[in-house]
């Protein structure tokens, strides 16, 4: 008996284990990169690279795991491939890693930490999540998503007069701003609009890693016409800086943008776009820390209460959550037991 216990706690936490590991590796990859960028090695160079190792390690997991379990492969589903791998990977991861050429990694996962927020919105609009607005669940979830958005913006915004008086009067970071925040808004928009849509898609094809494996190929495919066009031939020959670029593209390619999605699909599948977006807000959390402790920046008060609403507004989020998996599995078990003929 406490052996299956056992097994349901570990079954049941391995989303959120896999889900907050994912955000770790994000949050560091991202502060990798930021750092590259400074030595003027190129982010959207590093992200094709990155891609293509991604897309070979998904193809070689998918052709041995998803064997027997993979659906017939039409063109509907090549389709939607393409369409994942434009938003989530040629919209999305492109335009955020060239956005950490204009604003640091925090702005980054600032902007990320709205995904939740609009997939929300999205997911009741699509008639994926119901709101009862008014009840415990509906209000905890109503909370904690502006929790995290109120938390995340703290973090960032509340850094004192000097630092904003100087930002006011530098036309060179105001300019930077403009564009940062620009490409972060659209890629946000493009990964908000993935999680819908890949919730739909693999209740179509339910093979996880293989369909991750297709829509990788096209984003690689994709993402390299686009350098093709906008970098110059010598940023395709990147710099060694005693090995960080070569770490970067390897934690990009097999963690970032190969494990993670097919981590965050199947968490999509589980649970639910809402569910698995949830966790957007640890990112900037982690990043803060990484911040702080390792690249020994400075801690401002601002920063540590945004990242205690961030956890109150996550934790409310899951709470909710939890709750409705609840009592969707009481309901599936009354029904299993119910007569046939009601009375």
């Amino acid at each position: 008996m406490e052996t299956t216990r056992l097994l349901y706690l570990l079954e049941e936490s391995k989303a959120y284990v896999f889900l907050t590991l994912n955000e770790l590796c994000l949050a560091i990859f991202m502060i990798l990169v930021q750092s590259l960028t400074s030595v003027g090695v190129s982010a959207l160079i590093i992200q094709v690279y990155g891609h293509a190792i991604s897309t070979i390690v998904l193809a070689l997991l998918a052709f041995f795991i998803d064997k027997n379990a993979r659906p017939p492969l039409t063109f509907k589903i090549l389709c939607y491939a393409f369409l994942m791998g434009l938003l989530q990977i040629t919209l999305c991861q492109i335009l955020l890693a060239v956005s950490l050429q204009y604003l640091s990694s925090t702005y980054q996962s600032v902007g990320l930490n709205l995904v939740p927020s609009i997939v929300f919105t999205l997911a009741l609009i699509f008639r994926q999540e119901k709101l009862k607005c008014w009840s415990i669940n509906g209000q905890a979830k109503i909370w904690g998503l502006a929790l995290s958005a109120a938390g995340a913006l703290t973090l960032v915004l509340w850094n004192g007069p000097v630092v904003l008086t100087s930002m006011l009067f530098n036309v060179q970071v105001i300019s930077d701003g403009i564009i940062g925040g620009t490409l972060i808004v659209v890629g946000v928009l493009s990964t908000s609009f993935w999680n819908i849509v890949v919730g739909h898609v693999t209740r179509l094809y339910p093979a996880e890693l293989s369909l991750t494996a297709m829509m990788s190929l096209f984003g690689t495919i994709q993402s390299a016409i686009v350098a093709a066009f906008v970098s110059s031939s010598s940023s395709w020959k990147l710099k060694w800086e005693g090995g960080l670029v070569l770490i970067t593209i390897l934690l990009g390619g097999v963690v970032v943008t190969g494990l993670s999605y097919y981590v965050m699909t199947w968490s999509i599948k589980k649970r639910g776009p809402v569910f698995t977006t949830a966790f957007n807000p640890l990112l900037v959390v982690l990043s803060f820390l990484l911040q702080t402790f390792v690249l020994r920046n400075s801690a401002h008060l601002g920063s540590i209460v945004g990242a205690v609403l961030v956890i109150l507004g996550l934790y409310l989020l899951l709470w909710a959550k939890a709750n409705d998996m609840e009592k969707k599995e009481i309901v599936d078990d009354e029904s299993l037991y119910s007569p046939l003929v009601q009375p």
